[in-house]
């Protein structure tokens, strides 16, 4: 896409114009003529300038005034824009500068669009004309954050944007079982997962916001999501039925995400699979619906007033996963070396997915397709297990048990299943 006719190319960057000047109209729609510093045509015949500015500039061509005359188009355009601002400001002190620096970036966009990077251009004209849309959205979200969020918003970008790209990217350590910036993504998501859920229990209530949270963080790391509810359930301002709804509601997405993720990468074992997870899976995901249902009905409680960034804890889980794999890849190396069986088994302890990947790389004449059903199912009763194990830790024996009977349930029903397709 980025090698274009040049035809194609100013078609894009005309496109790329004529939906931001669309947004940009529709929002300034009630503003009376003449009192808009761009409109919709506007935008579209910057964008096309920005293509024309690109193709008269681009290094291909031998006339090097032509360049110039590139060169000076655009400062004519800015220069332009910015007049226009200045004087609507001098009319009236409530100016946005949005429109023009909005310009600006069209009249770049078009210029990437022919210059070598449309797909960056298309894309990043469809993120611009988005983030335009949501401004009444964005704006409620800012006056509904008090300073204790806006300081953990502030704390969450540091994590991600500044700590995380500065770590090293390769593996080192015994058995090189650890790499910083894969370790440092749990802190990134636990953190993450921590800041959503508080967001969404202010915006959807206590319980639909907890569920939700769970539900989303679950399609990356049930885990993850588990632990950090089961940490709140020692906290007596928490209200525990919400807290075990989104413990059961992130086993259910588990269920199902396993069974979509093995039917993609390991079609052989489709169907044994799903035959070994549909009771399990059942389960899960009527304990769920139960569970919220029930916690909705006793939601009564405002909700407690927590850090909504919960760093240390995120760190906490982070080191014990570091922990989790280092035994692994010294078990195998110990006693699981000839053994696909153990090496399988032992991967779910950390990671479920790294299994499903693993089982398949192998060919399909492997061994016989209920095999590879049992193969992927062994690693998931693993960590159904292993999560159930840190609920009742971390939750507290009283509180604990409760929160895990979902896993538990989950993995009863996966031994069963096991059990009766290993025996046939």
């Amino acid at each position: 896409m980025d090698n274009l006719h040049p035809i194609v190319a100013l078609a894009l960057s005309l496109g790329i114009g004529l939906i931001i000047g669309t947004e940009r109209g529709w929002q300034l729609r009630d503003e009376p003529s003449g009192g808009r510093i761009a409109g919709i045509r506007t935008y579209a015949v910057i964008g096309l300038i920005g293509g024309i500015t690109g193709l008269l500039a681009a290094p291909v061509l031998p006339t090097a005034p032509l360049r110039w005359v590139a060169i000076a188009a655009a400062a004519g355009v800015v220069a332009a824009l910015v007049l226009g601002y200045r004087a609507r400001l001098k009319q009236t002190a409530s100016v946005s500068a949005t429109g023009t620096l909005v310009s600006i970036l069209t009249l770049l966009l078009g210029l990437l669009a022919t210059t070598g990077y449309a797909t960056a251009a298309v894309v990043m004209g469809g993120v611009v004309t988005l983030l335009l849309s949501l401004r009444d959205t964005l704006h409620g979200w800012l006056r509904a954050l008090g300073p204790r969020d806006m300081r953990a918003a502030v704390q969450y970008v540091v994590i991600v944007c500044v700590i995380w790209p500065l770590l090293p990217d390769r593996a080192f350590g015994p058995y090189d079982a650890w790499n910083l910036r894969t370790l440092w993504l749990v802190v990134v998501f636990v953190t993450g997962l921590s800041f959503a859920g508080y967001v969404a229990s202010k915006r959807l209530g206590t319980t639909r916001g907890t569920v939700a949270a769970a539900a989303i963080g679950a399609t990356y790391s049930s885990t993850a999501v588990s632990a950090e509810l089961a940490r709140r359930l020692r906290d007596p301002t928490e209200t525990v039925d919400i807290l075990r709804a989104g413990i059961a509601a992130a086993t259910a997405v588990m269920a199902l995400r396993v069974i979509v993720l093995a039917g993609v990468l390991v079609p052989v074992a489709r169907l044994s699979f799903l035959a070994i997870m549909a009771p399990a899976a059942l389960f899960a995901c009527v304990y769920a619906l139960v569970s919220a249902r029930y916690a909705d009905a006793k939601d009564g409680k405002p909700m407690p007033a927590r850090n909504p960034f919960d760093f240390w804890p995120a760190l906490g889980f982070a080191a014990l996963i570091a922990a989790v794999i280092l035994l692994s890849r010294w078990a195998i190396d110990r006693y699981g070396g000839t053994g696909l069986t153990s090496v399988v088994a032992l991967t779910g302890l950390y990671d479920v997915d790294a299994a499903i990947i693993m089982l398949g790389s192998l060919p399909a004449t492997t061994m016989p397709a209920r095999n590879f059903g049992l193969l992927l199912a062994l690693p998931i009763l693993i960590n159904t297990l292993w999560k159930a194990a840190i609920v009742v830790t971390l939750g507290g024996w009283t509180q604990g048990w409760r929160a895990a009977l979902p896993l538990f349930g989950v993995a009863v029903l996966l031994a069963a299943t096991i059990a009766l397709v290993w025996l046939q």
